[in-house]
């Protein structure tokens, strides 16, 4: 098996399954992870050291950055997280988009297999015509509860004091570009303060592509570019609300992690929201900001409902484990290889 640098989200998904590969343990399976001997540009690395590597052995390999080499020697699965480069092409980079859709589209035809970790990725895959959706196979991703975990009071205290958070706040994680939804938390958090007149809201992520208003924030905006996982949870259940306005995603692992956090999550009720966290989540219609505002006020006045959501957020978590995606990772391998 193979795997790629962890890069962003996919780094996550790449750390979470190896680790659960080795959580899940189990003979007849030997899991060889490859990295570049130093930084590479992904095409490269794929298109042209891992084709080489697709003949010397192995017997099946696993690319999770949605393409593999385009003329693979040995059985390969793809895992692919999303299409929105299909859906939206114009929330990405022109020339950049193009070749992407080239190559994970050239890709596809040539996998034995595509993973995805929701039913609406898979049915989105599908629908365009990508893989049939009998070689689409769901595994949901998970989050590890060893990290993203219910801080203590006193966790909290220190955290907040040390990124000098004195004032309510509401938060959203992730990289910033446009489909991540920053105008609509903007909107909304401007219409709160007319009630919380110190709300302040922080933005935890680097900057992906040219984000329309970034370069403009209120006073009130507070960014944090880079958070390590061990501060998150803090900064997570210390918020009033985790704000999730994304206008499109395959899975959501923010989501999820705020959850398993104790946070009370805001998020957009796109198809995947839906599915995988409905009945976790307090959901608005996805792009309307006035709804957002109205959801997240609601939140916040309603401390019963904002405990609720804080109290069920780490169980519902529990359901995601990293041991659960290994296992079904292993599934799909153990059957293509027979």
């Amino acid at each position: 098996m193979s795997t790629l640098p962890p890069i962003g989200g996919v780094g996550r998904y790449v750390a979470g399954l190896l680790r659960g590969l080795v959580e899940a343990g189990g003979a007849g399976l030997e899991v060889v992870p490859l990295v570049p001997p130093r930084r590479r540009n992904t095409s490269f690395w794929v298109l042209l050291e891992l084709q080489a590597r697709t003949r010397r052995g192995f017997n099946l390999v696993h690319f999770p950055f949605y393409y593999p080499p385009l003329v693979p020697r040995c059985p390969v699965t793809v895992a692919v997280h999303d299409v929105l480069l299909f859906e939206h092409p114009d929330w990405f980079p022109r020339a950049w988009g193009t070749w992407m859709r080239f190559l994970i589209a050239r890709g596809l035809r040539e996998a034995a297999a595509v993973v995805t970790g929701s039913q609406s990725a898979a049915a989105a895959i599908a629908g365009l015509g990508l893989a049939a959706r009998d070689r689409v196979r769901v595994i949901p991703y998970g989050v590890d509860r060893t990290v993203f975990m219910p801080p203590t009071a006193e966790r909290i205290r220190m955290t907040l004091q040390r990124f000098g958070l004195d004032c309510p706040y509401v938060i959203q994680f992730g990289g910033l570009e446009p489909r991540r939804g920053l105008d609509l938390s903007v909107t909304a958090v401007r219409e709160a303060r007319s009630t919380f007149t110190d709300l302040e809201l922080v933005l935890v992520g680097s900057v992906r592509s040219v984000t329309p208003g970034l370069d403009r924030l209120p006073p009130w905006v507070r960014r944090l570019e880079a958070v390590a996982d061990t501060e998150a949870p803090a900064l997570l259940a210390g918020a009033r609300a985790v704000l999730a306005p994304s206008r499109g995603e395959g899975f959501d692992l923010p989501v999820l992690e705020a959850l398993a956090c104790g946070a009370a999550v805001v998020a957009s009720d796109i198809p995947v929201h839906r599915e995988l966290f409905g009945g976790a989540i307090a959901e608005f219609a996805s792009g309307v900001a006035e709804d957002l505002a109205r959801v997240l006020l609601e939140v916040l006045t309603r401390t019963d409902r904002r405990d609720r959501l804080r109290a069920g957020g780490p169980k519902f978590a529990a359901r995601f484990t990293w041991a659960a995606t290994a296992r079904g990772h292993k599934e799909l391998w153990s059957q293509i290889l027979q």
